[in-house]
């Protein structure tokens, strides 16, 4: 075994005990006086976060009274680097995590029970549900949304115009007649980018099985893939068949080719922005080359399918400053505050009232992705320890359908047998 799997199911193993020591009165108890509370995360120690950053520490230390220290990494040291500090036993309120982070951290134990600290009726009347079932864990919710739109589909308007459509498809029907007058474009253009290499082809897949009804999993963590599984393998064969979408294509490649012109649709997060605007694209025209959609559904009135993607806040079960850290929290996610985080980093506010707000409705960027938001889902291996296992065998299985070595039949049937032998 690797040191630092050692180190690191180590510090799990502390994390998850560390705190059973100490009494209720020790863990509640309250200065007098201004407090210091300590945030940690990574977004603070980018160069393009730390004017706001500040701006949300020094708003919450003018209004409060109390001071906010920050404690920060790279994003790919935050888990392993809050871990250590927890094995430590040093301070640590709040912090900013992740969806993958978040599922490290939750697995210790170590976080507060969220409807204690702020109250079920706030938390359901400030965000929507979707939102909620990220950061909920076995009937806690351990993660306070903070940013969050889905990874959904997005498409370049300027081909679909070209190919004589002014408005997305909504269903699946309406999808493969799209793909099909893209493709009578003739030239290099990709019709879809759906990823069929690397673990973004099982995230890809997933809203395409839930849409056609099934998943990979039941809600008790047995194999599901029920008959509507073949059915979408099946369609990914007869798109591959008739050049909709390509062998060899991950989000990477995705995202450059749809940057070049040369895609219609792929599936992204808010980050696609960005790459269109590494490009060459000014950032008010993005949009015209960029939009995202919901997903088509396979009949009329279907929820649209896509996955979660973004930021939460969660508050220590040790910090002897919860009321605090709740209320920083509360000005972080305040519609002011949330409003400039996304006006300057172009993070998604995640309230209710936010995305009711003028700026975010008329965000013609936006708008796709807070509307697929609404019905998002999890990763369904997104609390799952052997995540990467699980996807390595979904995408061979997939790709041994699409390149022909096995029916459909025979690579559910092999995709449920190895998913059940794990």
């Amino acid at each position: 075994m690797k040191k630092g799997l050692v180190l690191f199911l180590s510090l799990l193993i502390v994390c998850t005990g560390i705190f059973a020591g100490g009494t209720k009165e020790e863990a509640s108890a309250v200065q007098d006086g201004p407090e210091t509370i300590v945030w940690a995360g990574w977004s603070g120690e980018e160069e393009a976060g730390k004017d706001i950053f500040q701006k949300m520490m020094q708003q919450y230390e003018t209004s409060s009274g109390n001071d906010v220290s920050w404690v920060g990494w790279t994003w790919a040291d935050t888990a392993q680097q809050l871990l250590i500090r927890l094995q430590g036993g040093e301070q640590l309120d709040i912090a900013q995590v992740d969806i993958g982070i978040f599922n490290t951290i939750a697995q210790t134990g170590t976080l507060a029970d969220l409807e204690d600290v702020f109250g079920a009726e706030y938390l359901s009347s400030t965000f929507p549900a979707s939102s909620l079932e990220v950061g909920n864990v076995d009937g806690k919710q351990l993660g306070l949304p903070w940013s969050m739109a889905a990874i959904t589909m997005v498409y370049n308007p300027e081909i679909l115009a070209k190919a004589g459509w002014d408005t997305v498809p909504k269903t699946l029907d309406e999808f493969e007649q799209c793909l099909a007058d893209v493709k009578a474009l003739g030239g290099d253009i990709v019709p879809y980018g759906v990823s069929t290499k690397d673990d973004t082809a099982a995230g890809d897949l997933m809203p395409w099985l839930w849409t056609f009804g099934t998943s990979i999993f039941n809600d008790d963590g047995s194999v599901n893939l029920g008959p509507e599984a073949v059915e979408t393998i099946k369609w990914y064969q007869d798109m591959l068949k008739k050049g909709y979408i390509q062998m060899d294509i991950g989000r990477g490649d995705a995202r450059q080719l749809f940057a070049q012109g040369k895609m219609a649709f792929y599936d992204d997060a808010v980050v696609a922005k960005g790459q269109a605007v590494s490009n060459g694209v000014a950032p008010d025209e993005v949009v015209n080359v960029c939009s995202a959609m919901e997903r088509p559904v396979l009949k009329e009135g279907d929820p649209a399918q896509s996955t979660m993607w973004g930021h939460m806040l969660v508050i220590f079960d040790s910090s002897k400053h919860k009321d605090a850290a709740a209320e920083f929290a509360k000005s972080l996610i305040a519609d002011d505050m949330a409003l400039e985080y996304f006006e300057k980093n172009g993070m998604p506010p995640v309230t209710i009232s936010a995305g009711e707000s003028e700026a975010v409705k008329n965000d013609a960027y936006l708008k796709g992705f807070m509307d697929s938001t609404k019905t998002a889902r999890l990763d369904e291996t997104a609390r799952m320890a052997n995540a990467s296992e699980i996807k390595t065998i979904v995408v061979e299985e997939l790709q041994a359908a699409l390149l022909g070595s096995k029916s459909a039949e025979d690579a559910v049937e092999s995709m449920r047998k190895r998913l059940e032998s794990l």
